[in-house]
């Protein structure tokens, strides 16, 4: 993405023009960015390190979020044309844009020297609720002695945020974590939660929410969405992430390791929202091919022109994994391993299976 627009000119030309069909946490205050990521700015375009990244789109504009990058618990951009990416404009208050400048008090926080407050935050997905209301869920790891990764949900009335979490213990929080939150709206309006079980044997679970998107239904059942299911997807399953369209539930999701070209998206068809899902091939949906590798933590939305779209990350074919060293890697043509965001287009087949029409905008 970042310091080397002439190769990503290249290898976006080639992109669009042929098929690629063929082709991690430590405590907040110690971990340190992965080596290579490239900065963000307030305002300035970007195109570096997002991973697991997640769009929506409010009316003819696009705003992308993802797991922390560069110092930002969640970084977010903008969009009007899916193509050109802008790092969100900051304020007196929140300089660096930063959609979740701060976690809740039962998360691993820390303030830094710097002035700011960092903290792990994975896979954040923001849905809109209602008028001027969204509402962020991600996940975050909680304080020691019990430090696991567990789901909360912050709220804003801007599609950009800042999003604000004042809860005093997670949304969902199992003995051994859970993580890559989706909040779906069903047909019959009422929000749903979507998420991982943080632990092998992996497994999705769905669980219904309140009309404010933010608490759990009291004696509201965890439906399972599904498991490791194919020799592909290795041991890990994660990053559920559903859409209903042309009168279809798909559900999209992410598996083996994320770190090698063996990382790739799947997805199901369900009979309804929280049941009965299945697959409808048994490889990958989208795999490694000629240009890139590892494609993965792909979240669905649909365009202003009414597309299927797909928000995906992914690495350079050559340059997998963040590097050890980026003074060398800097050096090289391809630059430093970093999984950058991307838009495909789907389309749907006859029979209601999906086909990739344009794997990046």
């Amino acid at each position: 993405m970042r310091a080397r627009s002439r190769v990503l000119a290249v290898l976006s030309g080639l992109l669009l023009t042929v098929s690629l069909a063929s082709v991690p946490a430590l405590g907040a205050g110690a971990r340190p960015a992965p080596v290579g990521q490239d900065p963000i700015t307030a305002g300035q375009r970007y195109s570096g390190d997002f991973p697991d990244p997640a769009v929506l789109r409010v009316g003819l504009n696009y705003y992308a979020f993802s797991t922390t990058s560069y110092g930002l618990n969640v970084p977010a951009l903008t969009s009007t044309d899916l193509k050109s990416w802008r790092a969100v404009h900051g304020t007196s208050a929140n300089p660096t844009g930063d959609a979740l400048p701060r976690t809740p008090v039962w998360s691993d926080g820390v303030e830094q020297k710097d002035g700011r407050y960092r903290a792990t935050t994975w896979a954040p997905t923001v849905t809109r609720i209602g008028p001027g209301r969204y509402v962020l869920a991600y996940a975050t790891r909680t304080k020691a002695p019990n430090a696991r990764m567990c789901i909360s949900i912050a709220r804003s009335t801007s599609p950009a945020g800042p999003f604000v979490d004042s809860s005093t213990k997670p949304t969902v929080c199992p003995d051994r974590g859970a993580i890559d939150p989706q909040i779906f709206i069903a047909p019959t309006g009422r929000p749903f939660l979507l998420w991982k079980k943080d632990h092998y044997p992996a497994q999705m679970f769905t669980i219904g929410l309140n009309a404010d998107g933010v608490t759990v239904t009291p004696g509201a059942k965890h439906f399972y969405l599904g498991g490791i299911a194919r020799d592909w997807e290795g041991k890990i399953i994660e990053n559920p992430a559903m859409i209903r369209y042309k009168k279809r539930f798909y559900l999209f999701y992410s598996a083996n390791s994320y770190a090698s070209s063996k990382y790739a998206v799947g997805y199901m068809i369900c009979k309804k929202w929280y049941r009965d899902c299945k697959r409808p091939k048994k490889g990958p949906f989208m795999k490694s091919g000629k240009y890139l590798s590892g494609p993965g933590g792909a979240t669905p939305f649909v365009d202003a022109a009414g597309n299927l779209r797909l928000a995906y990350h992914a690495w350079r074919t050559g340059a997998v994994g963040y590097a050890k060293d980026a003074e060398t890697c800097r050096s090289t043509w391809l630059g430093c391993g970093q999984r950058r965001l991307y838009i495909a287009t789907l389309g749907v087949k006859k029979n209601g299976t999906l086909k990739v029409v344009r794997w990046t905008t």
